[in-house]
């Protein structure tokens, strides 16, 4: 990535940009009028929707990096280096799983723009959720995505040559992770000007948060998992808000997090969303009808990754920790199943730090963060909170989903609101 090629596209000059790139040219059309409208609402990034204006179905999305924290401005100066690996990590995908990320038709790391396939039939997850929408496919799609990703660039599917080269692409994606240590498990559990603040919630976090030193304890080992176990190239960013999708598909984008980190970071991080959405059911229009259909998604996400990931595991030949001939069948199948476990209660702690973030930390999810009434979501807040302290403590219980399954619906069987 060189600075001397960089320059900063708005809508007046992207159109001169994209006119360079046959591949764009032949998606939008040779000479044609352009419609630019920014769309991105994250924090990281400028993002374009680029339409032909005689045919809106001819469009691609523009996402470009600038050299500060979008949603702060200049004065948070941040690497463009996270479209680099963002762009990595959507290649890689477009290679593992093609079907559930979109496609890339021009990548610029000098000019951090990654040009793709626009999702104008699909909408954010979390938007849908929040509107109680029920999306049958999705949780199989999450739970696939998930399984392909993670085990295909672990050290039980890959050599170790090949594996470490891939590492090498991703060692230095640095200042995201650094933004992962602080916000999800650092600065929610202590008072620090970067927090999110509302009163009840506030006194109850002093409380309950800031002096519960076991608590802090168990978020800490995790964030030495986070920052010290790279057992695949993680999405690390992966939640509803991640997810483009309608009644039929799904597509994963935003991977600018991307690294290699602990399986269960991803997991975890899916079902805290599923958690989230499910607590602010207790207010919205969705109710117990749409609270359950969330809680009924965690298993399928579970038992679809669970499931996926073994086939592969079974299937797959000589890698960096495994050669033919060193376990036996039944060693083999012990080994899986205690993996198996470990990665489950690993996910359920993950889960736990996630929900804990979204909750305390600067940034929110809208499932609860948009609800206007402030002792309303001071009490669904509450609520998360207590459950992700249960979800820490009794992670290591867990033998299967179900087990998590029990605990949650045991959680909400006591009055939210």
């Amino acid at each position: 990535m060189t600075e001397e090629n960089y320059r900063v596209l708005d809508r007046d000059s992207l159109p001169d940009y994209l006119a360079g790139i046959p591949a764009v040219v032949e998606v939008l059309g040779e000479g044609a009028d352009l419609e630019i409208l920014e769309i991105g609402d994250g924090n990281l990034n400028f993002v374009y929707r680029v339409n032909n204006a005689s045919d809106a179905n001819r469009s691609v999305i523009v996402k470009q990096a600038v050299p500060y924290l979008r949603m702060v401005g200049e004065e948070w100066p941040l690497s463009r280096d996270r479209m680099t690996y963002e762009i990595r990590a959507l290649t890689l995908y477009n290679e593992v799983v093609p079907d559930l990320v979109p496609t890339i038709f021009h990548a610029d790391e000098d000019m951090s723009v990654l040009i793709m396939q626009c999702l104008s039939d699909h909408i954010i997850l979390r938007l849908g959720m929040i509107d109680g929408v029920v999306y049958p496919k999705v949780a199989t799609d999450i739970g696939n995505f998930m399984a392909d990703t993670l085990f295909k660039t672990s050290h039980w599917s890959m050599g170790s040559l090949e594996r470490r080269e891939l590492m090498d692409r991703f060692t230095m994606n640095a200042e995201l992770c650094k933004l992962t240590e602080e916000f999800i498990f650092t600065f929610p559990y202590m008072e620090h000007d970067s927090n999110y603040s509302n009163p009840a919630t506030d006194a109850w976090a002093k409380e309950h948060v800031h002096t519960d030193t076991q608590y802090k304890l168990d978020v800490l080992a995790f964030k030495d998992l986070f920052v010290s176990k790279p057992d695949a190239l993680l999405h690390a960013d992966l939640h509803s808000g991640s997810l483009m999708v309608n009644q039929d598909e799904s597509y994963v984008i935003d991977m600018e997090f991307a690294y290699f980190g602990p399986f269960g970071f991803d997991v975890g991080k899916v079902i805290s969303n599923f958690l989230l959405c499910c607590t602010s059911h207790f207010h919205r229009a969705g109710g117990a009808e749409y609270r359950e259909w969330l809680l009924e998604q965690i298993p399928v996400i579970w038992n679809t990754f669970e499931s996926r990931f073994l086939e592969l595991w079974k299937a797959a030949d000589d890698s960096a920790m495994l050669i033919d001939g060193l376990l036996t069948a039944d060693e083999a199948e012990r080994l899986r199943q205690e993996f198996m476990t470990n990665l489950l209660r690993e996910s359920a702690g993950f889960a736990a730090c996630s929900m804990a973030r979204r909750t305390l930390g600067i940034a929110g999810v809208a499932d609860v963060r948009d609800i206007e009434d402030l002792d309303v979501r001071s009490k669904l807040e509450i609520a998360n909170l207590k459950l992700s302290k249960r979800l820490m403590a009794e992670r290591n219980t867990l033998s299967s989903i179900d087990d998590m399954l029990a605990i949650i619906r045991d959680f909400y069987s006591s009055p939210v609101l």
